[in-house]
């Protein structure tokens, strides 16, 4: 019978208490604290970088479109084929096409609200090279 589904945002704060990324909607495949809503279609999740900004390890997806709304905070992006850097503020929605290989870094306090289409792990890593590795030691260009 169709429902309507709840997670509460004190669930999802509390979820967020150790981790930086929760999911609140896909068909997950590794266990996590928050309870979220199955679905073989799509993924949303959170991520919160609460009291430190937090790089994440350069990569690009094989299949899946990210779309991501800043809730929260700044964001970084260094696309890695062209050498273009984008930044993104609260308010801000943006979209990154598979086969894009990128870095991220984001601004301590900052929050992501983030859909991924399809669902599943088909992220692919990509070397770190110097220049991103001085790439994330720099502030974010406000």
């Amino acid at each position: 019978m169709p429902k309507i589904t709840k997670i509460s945002g004190q669930e999802i704060d509390q979820a967020l208490q150790n981790v930086t990324r929760q999911y609140l909607v896909g068909d997950l495949q590794k266990p996590q604290t928050l309870k979220h809503v199955p679905n073989s279609l799509i993924e949303i999740g959170i991520t919160r970088y609460e009291n430190e900004g937090k790089p994440e390890s350069p990569h690009r997806h094989k299949q899946a479109f990210e779309f991501q709304y800043v809730t929260a905070g700044l964001t970084a992006y260094l696309d890695l084929t062209t050498g273009d850097e984008q930044v993104f503020r609260k308010g801000d929605f943006y979209g990154i096409e598979p086969g894009v290989a990128y870095a991220q870094k984001s601004a301590p306090g900052t929050e992501i609200l983030f859909i991924k289409v399809p669902p599943g792990n088909d992220k692919v890593p990509v070397d770190t090279t110097p220049e991103v590795e001085a790439w994330f030691r720099e502030p974010i260009k406000e």
